[in-house]
């Protein structure tokens, strides 16, 4: 029988030394996914906006995008689009498109736009961690 406290440790790990650039203009939902990911060790760069989180990319290099499709003024689908097409490293940032508008907001879309994966809201925590160890290729 395996300890908790070292099952937990385990987890707290999994993301450790990984930056998620996370776009989400939900408080509530922005504040969850930001403690999901940072109990699994990862450092979360907090945007509420597509335009917010292109300025973050001229400051920062985080190692993953996860991002609401549908965000004020520009929406997920433009903010990829526009990371694609930076120059340099940007065209391989991995990235996940969130969205709970599963009606209106097709996966295909968002994966033409340059996601490479698609999830619904809401997220089940151990799917997203593995999504993005899968896309860092850490598994």
């Amino acid at each position: 029988m395996r300890n908790a406290k070292n099952e937990h440790h385990s987890q707290s790990s999994l993301l450790a030394g990984l930056t998620v650039l996370l776009v989400e203009d939900e408080p509530d939902i922005a504040e969850l996914f930001t403690f999901i990911l940072q109990e699994y060790g990862a450092e979360v760069i907090l945007a509420r906006s597509a335009v917010e989180a292109l300025g973050e990319l001229g400051q920062r290099k985080p190692d993953i995008l996860v991002s609401n499709v549908r965000l004020p003024e520009e929406d997920g689908r433009w903010l990829i689009e526009q990371i694609r097409h930076l120059e340099g490293v940007w065209n391989e940032l991995p990235a996940i498109a969130v969205t709970s508008y599963t009606r209106e907001v097709d996966a295909e879309g968002a994966m033409q736009s340059g996601f490479q994966h698609f999830m619904s809201k809401p997220l089940d925590p151990d799917e997203l961690v593995q999504e993005i160890l899968k896309l860092v290729k850490r598994d």
